[in-house]
């Protein structure tokens, strides 16, 4: 942000986000477009208080010299008048968290990624419990058939068969 000076006066120049002549660096339909002058409450109370000051003759000059038209000086006046201007003025769009509530989002992200490594880890506990399940069943049943084989031979094997 540039503050400039008036020429030969003194006062404070409008702040400007990028000079009139340079390209906004977003991308878009407007890109090409300078980006919007924004001017300060003090700025603006001497601009006003200048063309009030000055002679009929040398108002226009006023107002070419900072590249204004009468009509910012009628809104500058009323809004003083009012005293609008005199308020700081309220930031646009989404307040800042607090450092409470920056600590308290960082926690529930957190909360929910370690929920989420617990619920995976009782979903591979729970497949290695059906696996082993499985896997006891499987001896259980080898160890029946193999002692079944072992107490009854069958009569169509070379041992089942008794030699004369």
């Amino acid at each position: 942000m540039t503050t400039s000076t008036s020429a030969g006066t003194g006062q404070p120049g409008p702040e400007e986000s990028t000079s009139q002549d340079q390209v906004s660096a977003e991308p878009g339909p407007r890109s090409n477009r300078s980006a919007r002058r924004t001017f300060t409450a003090e700025f603006k109370r001497a601009i006003v208080e200048e063309y009030d000051g000055a002679p009929n003759g040398s108002k226009g000059a006023v107002l070419r010299r900072e590249r204004l038209y009468d009509s910012h000086i009628q809104e500058w006046r009323s809004a003083f008048e009012a005293g609008a201007l005199e308020k700081p003025v309220a930031r646009r769009g989404r307040p800042k968290n607090t450092a409470e509530q920056t600590q308290i989002v960082a926690l529930t992200k957190e909360l929910a990624a370690e929920r989420a490594s617990h619920e995976r880890t009782r979903d591979k506990l729970a497949s290695s419990d059906a696996a082993l399940d499985t896997l006891g069943k499987g001896v259980a049943f080898l160890e029946a058939l193999s002692s079944k084989n072992a107490s009854s031979p069958e009569l169509g094997t070379s041992r089942g068969k008794q030699r004369p």
